[in-house]
């Protein structure tokens, strides 16, 4: 029957792997950024052109026993973008099917192994989707750091900067994260530290950057990191909490899968985020992935190819 391929297109790095009709790693290999959100289009289409080059080389696959390939993109939540990467993807493997969907998607099914339940995810940004037994998927949250991204490490770090210059005003108490993210970034006062986020082209990212210290001050013993990730913790579950009620069906419990660099390293957000969607009464618990984005990819490949239900 051939094979497929799942592409998780990340920000930063883009994993490409071959399965097998049983979900087992046949090959893989890994490329640039495949972001139409933060890349050219020029850009992009040299990454993907260039990793799966490299994929069939190394692999020895055959392009033409390749039944479906199935790339899962942070940067195709537009139709445009979705229309653009297909296009790129087509000229590399004509013959065959190809399937573009948002990253979010593909985490999802490799979270939940193809089946239903609830992925919440706080790395830079932040969204929850669900699907339930019937296929329905259901979203809260993922709107971009201006209008949400609650939650996030980029939510997060603003807590943090909002804290240290009110310390520094007189309005709050001191706080040791003014102390922490003056030494991580190298600089001298509160002067230096707004020229740095208003004026030397620091994005979304290197601002998220600062979310672990926030972890630093709360070992700390810290009122403002403390409360800081408290209040990201309940954002999350009520996040979660949103969709569990909009998937809810008589009998069916839904597993809470937590994923992303803040929610996956920080294990004080994650004590917090499971105390609040116990007192939320939401029935969900916090668990793992049962596999990563790629996975879900190729389980996505597979159904469009109809060999999965």
């Amino acid at each position: 029957m051939g094979y497929v391929i799942g592409i998780d297109g990340g920000a930063t790095k883009t994993r490409c792997a071959a399965f097998d009709s049983e979900m087992r790693v046949l090959a893989e290999t890994f490329g640039g950024s495949s972001n139409l959100t933060s890349l050219s289009q020029e850009e992009v289409r040299h990454n993907l052109t260039d990793l799966l080059d490299r994929f069939f080389l190394e692999s020895n696959l055959l392009p033409e026993e390749c039944s479906c390939l199935c790339l899962g993109s942070a940067g195709a939540g537009r139709k445009s973008a979705r229309k653009e990467l297909k296009k790129i993807l087509k000229e590399v493997l004509p013959q065959s099917h190809i399937f573009v969907t948002d990253d979010a998607i593909s985490a999802l099914t490799g979270g939940t192994g193809g089946g239903p339940g609830i992925l919440l995810i706080s790395g830079t940004g932040s969204i929850c989707l669900g699907r339930d037994s019937t296929g329905r998927v259901c979203r809260a949250g993922g709107w971009g750091h201006v209008m949400g991204d609650e939650g996030s490490g980029y939510d997060m770090a603003c807590r943090m900067l909002r804290a240290i210059v009110c310390a520094h005003d007189g309005r709050a108490e001191p706080t040791l994260l003014t102390q922490l993210v003056f030494d991580y970034w190298g600089v001298a006062g509160i002067d230096e530290l707004t020229d740095l986020v208003y004026r030397s082209g620091k994005g979304k990212s290197e601002i998220a950057s600062l979310a672990f210290l926030c972890d630093i001050g709360y070992d700390k013993g810290d009122k403002p990191a403390v409360r800081i990730v408290k209040d990201c913790a309940e954002e999350l579950a009520a996040m979660a909490a949103a969709v569990a009620e909009k998937l809810a069906l008589p009998g069916e419990e839904l597993p809470c899968l937590g994923a992303g660099s803040v929610l996956e390293k920080s294990l004080c957000l994650r004590k917090h985020l499971e105390a609040e969607l116990r007192e939320k009464g939401t029935g969900l618990r916090l668990a793992r992935c049962r596999y990563d984005a790629a996975w879900g990819c190729g389980r996505l490949a597979w159904e469009q190819a109809g060999c999965v239900e």
